[in-house]
């Protein structure tokens, strides 16, 4: 009885703090849509709760949680569809980066059964905990991307981006779905820095623009 409520409390606390990281690495204040993303952070681990209990399709649940991060950022804090989808990529990743480092040191590896243990919900406490410090520091002193996300419009880049978006969910899953979780961190610290870089090079053309 108490283990779906355990889940439940400390997912909702890593979503909020995974949807905090995303917008502040892109300098957009996240407390202004506080209420939103604590409604679809619930939404997010019911149907997460329902697809590891009921259906054995928890490698899903990553890949819904983003589609769901980028429908939020597109609606509420009204964001184009490609921005929103990379926003919610690059937070979604650094987000796991943060915890596969705080595991490790906490535990040694990652098992498989730590995500329904103490120990799981210990590693996602934690990590919480230090990405709201750090997106913190960041929205403090002013760290992160930024861009006139609603006048560039590129060409051939949107679609790019798009095969791009298309292709890391579709390996993320898979890489979940395998359960390889050295393999899964490669990717996730490759697509994390690849996006990264796009939203680099974003920020100098827009400065040089302007």
């Amino acid at each position: 009885m108490w283990e779906p409520i355990r889940f439940l409390l400390f997912s909702n606390v890593e979503t909020f703090a995974a949807f905090v990281l995303m917008l502040t690495i892109f300098r957009i204040r996240a407390l202004d849509f506080i209420w939103p993303a604590l409604f679809i952070g619930l939404i997010m681990n019911l149907q997460s709760l329902v697809l590891r209990e009921e259906m054995s399709l928890s490698f899903f649940a990553p890949t819904i949680n983003i589609i769901l991060f980028t429908l939020l950022i597109t609606t509420v804090v009204r964001m184009p569809i490609i921005w929103s989808a990379i926003i919610s990529i690059t937070g979604t990743f650094l987000y796991t980066l943060f915890q596969a480092i705080i595991i490790v040191m906490l535990f040694g590896t990652l098992t498989s059964d730590m995500e329904t243990s103490p120990e799981g919900s210990l590693a996602q406490a934690v990590t919480s905990a230090w990405v709201l410090a750090i997106s913190w520091l960041l929205f403090k002193f002013k760290i992160g991307f930024t861009a006139d996300y609603e006048s560039l419009r590129f060409r051939w880049e949107h679609v790019l981006v798009v095969i791009l978006i298309i292709g890391i969910l579709a390996a993320s899953t898979f890489m979940f779905y395998v359960n390889n979780f050295p393999l899964s961190i490669l990717f996730i610290a490759l697509a994390s820095g690849m996006f990264l870089y796009y939203a680099l090079k974003t920020e100098r053309d827009y400065y040089k623009k302007s």
